[in-house]
């Protein structure tokens, strides 16, 4: 007998993992992932990093 599945609403939250997307982390300038978040500059050319 197999176990019940289990909706997403009933999945325990904060399991941890990354983020969905990273997008306001990459440098517009070189494309390189900033290392923080949230990013203010670039650790590889220096160019500030917009706040989303």
């Amino acid at each position: 007998m197999s176990s019940p599945e289990r909706s997403r609403a009933e999945l325990p939250d904060g399991e941890g993992g990354d983020p969905a997307c990273w997008m306001h982390r990459v440098c517009q300038e070189c494309g390189r992932l900033a290392d923080e978040d949230p990013p203010t500059r670039c650790p590889s050319c220096g160019a500030a990093l917009e706040a989303l």
